[in-house]
């Protein structure tokens, strides 16, 4: 039985967050995510509470994606025999398949009046790409 690689989940934790900024940013998702959510992103940075409960969010994101990664690297672990990225990636996605989607689709459905499928692709998709590459991450780095 092999280890746990605690750097690949480093790293891969590192990723995943740098990848929430990307997805969040205004160089992907930000402006339709905001319009979706009915916000305001000039009023958001202007506002100490946002600012408050941003930095809480950034830490509890950590702490999760920590947990996603670890979890992740365990199942790798266990079900692949040989290192591979594309091995790892498939077994990333299909965790995201079986646990992020089927968990967050019908919160989102549930969460508004106007549900918008737009919206819940931009939300449910960052974790999809998230456990996707962190799988071939792992898969590649045993």
């Amino acid at each position: 039985m092999t280890t746990v690689n605690y750097w690949a989940v480093a790293t891969c934790t590192l990723i995943n967050i740098i990848l929430g900024g990307l997805w969040y940013s205004s160089l992907l998702f930000a402006k339709p995510w905001a319009k979706l959510m009915g916000l305001d992103l000039n009023k958001m940075k202007n506002d100490p509470t946002v600012q408050k409960n941003a930095q809480k969010g950034y830490m509890i994101s950590t702490v999760c994606h920590f947990i996603m990664v670890i979890v992740l690297a365990h199942f790798i672990q266990q079900i692949l025999g040989s290192s591979s990225w594309l091995d790892g990636m498939k077994i990333g996605f299909c965790c995201w398949l079986g646990f992020a989607l089927t968990s967050m689709l019908p919160n989102h459905i549930f969460s508004k009046n106007d549900f918008s499928w737009k919206l819940a692709a931009i939300n449910i998709g960052y974790p999809m790409v998230g456990a996707s590459l962190a799988g071939a991450i792992l898969g590649a780095w045993r």
